[in-house]
């Protein structure tokens, strides 16, 4: 019985065989009103999923970094639902045909697994934000975020959890749903009270029971 690295090994070499594609840190790479042209691979980078407010803001839905596939629902039902896909750095992507991947998995069962633990990670981040949601105060929403993408993104040096993500303040602001202004505000004080760190563009996790305590 194969473990999940020899999968993930296996539908990575698939990919390999397939269109090899970069783009630059802000690139979309689905637009909202397209068709996606195929199935992707995240071979190094970071891509975020959003969709657009009514008010013209972002609604940050997911965040996939490198071995991660999409768009997975568009794969399986074929729905799109006016999500863009943007790279937050500069990544490489590996494409493949809908058709083609499809038929990988028809012929390759043992990769499912993989591809089931993607679907439900999804789930459980968005069951994770509607929970986040629910705390009253802006900064008890950020704090659950922090430690909720320090699990994901997540690695240790030096004793603090460093985020390799490059979350921007807005990223933030629109997952929480609250403003920019109040999202450097509440990080600031966080930094203050020695709980992360924000240098060189990325956040820290300095004292994850502090942030848990705040909850």
């Amino acid at each position: 019985m194969s473990t999940h690295n020899q999968q993930r090994d296996k539908i990575r070499a698939f990919f390999y065989s397939c269109t090899k594609l970069h783009y630059d840190k802000g690139g979309v790479v689905i637009r909202p009103e397209d068709e996606p042209n195929g199935v992707y691979l995240i071979e190094s980078g970071f891509i975020k999923a959003y969709t657009i407010t009514k008010y013209g803001e972002e609604n940050l839905l997911l965040v996939r970094g490198s071995g991660g596939v999409f768009p997975l629902i568009w794969v399986f039902t074929g729905e799109h639902r006016n999500i863009t896909y943007e790279a937050m750095e500069d990544t490489s992507l590996l494409r493949v045909s809908k058709r083609d991947y499809l038929e990988f998995l028809e012929k390759n069962n043992d990769v499912m697994p993989i591809i089931l633990d993607m679907a439900i990670e999804a789930y459980r981040l968005h069951s994770e934000r509607v929970m986040t949601l629910s705390y009253r105060t802006a900064r008890e929403r950020i704090a659950s975020f922090l430690l909720v993408i320090s699990e994901r993104f997540g690695v240790e040096k030096n004793g603090i959890i460093e985020i390799i993500a490059p979350f921007r303040q807005a990223d933030i602001a629109s997952s929480v749903n609250t403003t920019r202004e109040t999202t450097s505000r509440e990080l600031n004080i966080l930094r203050k009270k020695g709980l992360i760190t924000t240098a060189h563009g990325h956040i820290g996790i300095k004292n994850a029971r502090g942030l848990e305590d705040l909850l």
